[in-house]
């Protein structure tokens, strides 16, 4: 519980940081890049987190736009991948399921030679539940969770790029029906492709 506090303080200490010393210069830059035209933007990955002190994997898939390689705007989808089994009704075996809908945003604030360094903020409406081996659904309830964090990413051969990132997800609305615990720190292991430099790579070739 202590080494779970202070992850979270540390962390939010430094978003705040960063928030405080260059809020003026991000909103302009937003601003700005919001006159651009748009790329797509488009990735699969995985967030590493805990659940009651266990390991677990998050998927999700992300869909949006790009403005100036800068910021991102996006609509996600997340679950739990991982198997956590348990009972209900004391002899109904079930696996808990996370899943939700997200808005997302990201705010690339550094960029040095290949490697990008980016604000991404979650926000989650979903629900979580119990599903028993009979394929009912038990528990049921709604969830909202916000998950701010900070990734680095590696670009290579123009089009690819490797990254990974540290946060926090919390759970602002929680299922009370739920006895397991959502709060956590996340890291991130992701492979991404740049979408927006390809199309356009593309178009230009087949317009020659």
């Amino acid at each position: 519980m202590i080494k779970d506090f202070l992850f979270k303080y540390v962390f939010f200490i430094v978003l705040i940081g960063l928030a405080t010393t260059s809020n003026a210069q991000m909103f302009e830059s937003i601003k700005v890049s919001l006159k651009h035209k748009p790329s797509l933007y488009a990735t699969y990955d995985g967030r590493g987190s805990f659940i009651s002190n266990r390991i677990a994997q998050v998927k999700s898939v992300k869909l949006g736009v790009t403005y100036n390689k800068q910021f991102t705007l996006a609509l996600g989808y997340n679950w739990l991948k991982s198997d956590f089994n348990t009972n209900v009704n004391e002899n109904t075996p079930a696996k808990l399921r996370l899943q939700y809908i997200s808005p997302y945003v990201e705010y690339s604030f550094l960029e040095h030679k290949n490697i990008e360094v980016t604000i991404p903020v979650i926000l989650g409406f979903g629900r979580s539940f119990y599903k028993g081996e009979d394929q009912l659904l038990y528990n049921t309830g709604f969830i909202c969770t916000y998950e701010p964090s900070m990734t680095a990413t590696y670009r290579f051969l123009k089009y690819f790029g490797i990254g990974g990132g540290i946060g926090y997800r919390i759970l602002l609305v929680g299922n009370r029906k739920i006895i397991e615990q959502f709060n956590s720190p996340t890291y991130t292991f992701k492979f991404k492709l740049f979408f927006g430099d390809i199309y356009k790579d593309v178009k230009g070739y087949l317009t020659k």
